[in-house]
Formats: C-alpha cells, structure tokens, sequence
C-alpha cells in the first residue's frame, strides 16, 4: 500500500511491507486501525516513529515480514506492517 501525497499524488511513503529486502528505513507514522495492545508492543519492541530499521527479507510463501531494530531481530505480520509508514534511511 502506497499512501499519496494529496497535493502532487505522487507517492509520499510507503509502508513497511512495501520495503525491499536489505533496505534501511525510518518509521514516519504508526496508521490508525492497529489493536492498542499490538501499537503498545510495537513501542515496546522500540519501532516508533524517527526509528530507523532493517528489513532482513520476508519468511517463506509470502510469510512475516523479519526486521532488525537494533541488535534484535523480530518478525511482524502483513497486517501490522501494513500499518506502519517508512520512508527510505539516506
């Protein structure tokens, strides 16, 4: 999923899931519709916006989406990361 920038409708970021393997990116936004419990987790887990992160790859048969946030590792569904706007790390 690709959100628009409503002024150019040119694309102003992408979502997490959209990120290709090996690519660092920072968090922009955590989108509204996440169950409370899985954002508190998120935050917990250190993925908030300004957050810069790995995306490692993806499980198999189109599986989790596998990230490194600093020294950990951790794996997040399509749903959640679907929620999670990025913008390329430069």
């Amino acid at each position: 999923m690709t959100v628009l920038n409503p002024a150019t409708q040119t694309p102003a970021c992408h979502t997490l899931w959209d990120a290709p393997k090996k690519a660092s990116v920072c968090v922009v936004q955590l989108l509204a519709g996440l169950n409370p419990q899985v954002v508190n987790r998120l935050y917990e887990m250190g993925l908030e916006p300004g957050q810069t992160l790995l995306c490692l790859g993806r499980g198999p048969f189109n599986g989790p989406l596998i990230v490194q946030i600093q020294d950990c590792v951790y794996t997040l569904e399509q749903q959640v990361a679907e929620h999670i706007l990025i913008e390329p790390q430069l």
